[in-house]
């Protein structure tokens, strides 16, 4: 039960620091405040395992989609690296048709909008799926090169709770030790 709280309690954190607004240094050095999870897909995709005994090891495993150990550790770019050592990187910046398209998508998630280079006001009118698809290519290119920033978004909860776990588990031992105890009073 006390393991299985634990595992609620960094999902908890998790969720919340997903969805909060964080200042968030760019690799490029620079900056930044924004939101980690622009859609909620990722927020709605954490969860956690049940908890299994392996070799008399308990584990929860932390369920997520597949891009979220990126956003929470970060990917180096192939300009810019993340500040701290990142265990992924990009290695070429030639942009994937895979990710152009996940841009594209993400751009009618955000609900982007293309402006006029002579004037900087918004187009109107019709605008092609090309100037899209172009601003997508622009976009992808980008992220290769600068990479992707570190969040901690799961690290940092996960490294908190599991150090106040041996507290809590010791705590949980003992009660679980005295019920059973007074429960053998009760029997004679």
């Amino acid at each position: 039960m006390a393991l299985e709280n634990a595992a609620k309690e960094i999902v908890r954190q998790a969720k919340i620091n997903l969805g909060a607004t964080q200042t968030i240094i760019q690799n490029d050095g620079k900056a930044k405040r924004k939101h980690i999870d622009a859609s909620g897909n990722l927020r709605n995709s954490l969860k956690y395992s049940d908890i299994k005994n392996k070799d008399g090891e308990l584990s929860i495993e932390i369920l997520m989609d597949f891009y979220g150990d990126f956003i929470d550790k970060g990917v180096d770019g192939t300009i810019h690296k993340t500040p701290k050592q990142s265990p992924y990187s990009f290695k070429r910046d030639t942009v994937g048709a895979a990710m152009q398209y996940s841009i594209f998508q993400w751009m009618r998630t955000k609900r982007i909008r293309l402006r006029d280079l002579g004037t900087g006001q918004f187009k109107k009118g019709k605008i092609t799926s090309k100037s899209y698809e172009s601003l997508a290519y622009v976009i992808a290119r980008s992220i290769k090169r600068k990479g992707i920033n570190q969040t901690y978004f799961l690290t940092t909860p996960f490294n908190l709770t599991t150090s106040q776990l041996p507290d809590v588990l010791e705590k949980a031992l003992g009660a679980d030790i005295e019920a059973y105890l007074l429960s053998l009073n009760q029997v004679k």
